[in-house]
């Protein structure tokens, strides 16, 4: 496998890739915060679960994962939420445009979805979007459900991704 099938970033021969975080970084608001404090269990659960992982008392992981199985909206129906409300910081465009411009590729690295991240880039950037590498967790139906039905979208989170496709030898 070419470097350049498993790091797309690296086709156009960069002198420099430019690395960023997603919620809040190029969003004005974090999406899985919007999520879990609009559809799942609320902002003040949020806010005291952050603050054990903050003081360990949880690992981020487990208030991530508590965060996301929170919400049982169906999955489509929180991407379209989210592009109705998460607006693109104002400066990122033309940060984007410059570094396309000077074969600078951006790439995500997010502890959010690649579906989210994917639709709200190309929502608020246009379809250029497509070409951003996103390095992030992902989503899989529940057993037994559709991903669009209540209840029936869980995290996949990247390592175990990984593990599932069986890239890590234990």
């Amino acid at each position: 496998m070419s470097s350049q099938t498993t790091l797309p970033a690296m086709k156009t021969n960069p002198r420099f890739i430019f690395f960023t975080d997603f919620d809040g970084t190029i969003t004005t608001r974090d999406s899985n915060d919007f999520l879990t404090d609009n559809l799942g269990y609320g902002q003040i659960k949020r806010k005291q679960l952050n603050d054990d992982v903050l003081h360990d008392r949880s690992s981020f992981r487990d208030s991530f994962q508590g965060m996301m199985d929170s919400v049982k909206t169906p999955y489509d129906k929180c991407i379209q939420t989210l592009v109705e409300n998460i607006q693109l910081d104002p400066y990122f465009k033309e940060f984007y445009d410059w570094a396309r411009t000077a074969n600078m590729p951006v790439i995500v690295l997010s502890s959010g979805m690649v579906p989210i991240i994917r639709a709200l880039l190309i929502h608020l950037l246009g379809p250029e979007a497509e070409e951003i590498q996103i390095v992030s967790n992902d989503v899989a139906p529940r057993d037994g459900k559709s991903i669009n039905e209540e209840g029936g979208w869980k995290i996949i989170f990247h390592d175990e991704r990984y593990v599932i496709l069986g890239k890590f030898k234990t």
